[in-house]
């Protein structure tokens, strides 16, 4: 279990990196995608980072400083991310197990 949170947590930081500073915050306006943005991205970044969303809302203080507020994102997006990689990596290997025994060389040789 250890092993999949490490390969989960090592995918997620690029993968976060690039959702947050390629694609920015796409529901808001002025953000760098959304004169191409459409609406898959933007449920997928808003559903990812949920958790800061709500941080912020909830957290007046937050709301006016703007380098706090990226960096709860950034941070709800990466634990969101690494979570969802987690459990896609645990989904697979629970899915290849049957098919590792079956293709297993002891089970010709009986």
């Amino acid at each position: 279990m250890r092993s999949i949170f490490k390969s989960a947590l090592l995918a997620a930081l690029p993968i976060e990196i690039v959702n947050f500073f390629v694609i920015g915050y796409p529901t808001a306006g002025g953000s760098l995608t959304s004169a191409t943005q459409n609406a898959a991205i933007a449920l997928e970044w808003d559903l990812l980072h949920l958790p800061g969303l709500i941080a912020i809302d909830r957290i007046l203080l937050l709301r006016g400083h703007p380098h706090i507020c990226s960096l709860i994102f950034l941070l709800a997006g990466y634990i969101d991310t690494a979570l969802l990689l987690a459990a896609l990596i645990f989904a697979v290997r629970l899915a290849l197990r049957p098919l590792r025994k079956l293709s297993s060389p002891m089970k010709h040789a009986h």
